[in-house]
């Protein structure tokens, strides 16, 4: 297939971003050893990459931030959750943890009750804005 000055003006955002593969960037080279006139409005940055892709970059890492503390809320909301109610071994013996044994285990519930609302928030601001 033959590239076209048109393939390579697509292209260029890519190749002078770094993002393009190593193929694609020898077929951007060669194209533009061969065309001078586009290669000098590379090099003034005329095919820079546009504020946009910027902004979508930052949009990313943003929604990959939101997604990874949104996971960390639902461990340790589990983990309030379940705590209460586990068991210990003391020797041959098996001591359950139950609420009216372990009053403070109340302060687990609650702690688990506030990460459920916050991590049921969070999801529903995504699923609001289309994520």
């Amino acid at each position: 297939m033959e590239v076209t000055r048109e393939m390579v003006i697509d292209l260029m955002p890519l190749y002078q971003s770094g993002e393009a593969s190593r193929d694609t960037r020898a077929a951007v080279e060669e194209f533009l050893r061969r065309d001078p006139s586009l290669a000098s409005l590379a090099e003034d940055g005329v095919a820079r990459p546009s504020a946009g892709a910027e902004l979508e970059r930052r949009t990313v890492a943003e929604t990959r931030a939101v997604i990874r503390r949104r996971s960390w809320l639902l461990a340790v909301a589990i983990l309030f959750t379940t705590l209460p109610f586990s068991f210990v071994f003391r020797g041959s013996q098996v001591t359950f943890f139950m609420l009216r044994d372990q009053p403070y285990s109340a302060l687990l519930l609650l702690g688990a009750a506030v990460m459920w609302i916050q991590y049921a928030r969070m999801t529903r601001s995504l699923r609001t804005a289309g994520l």
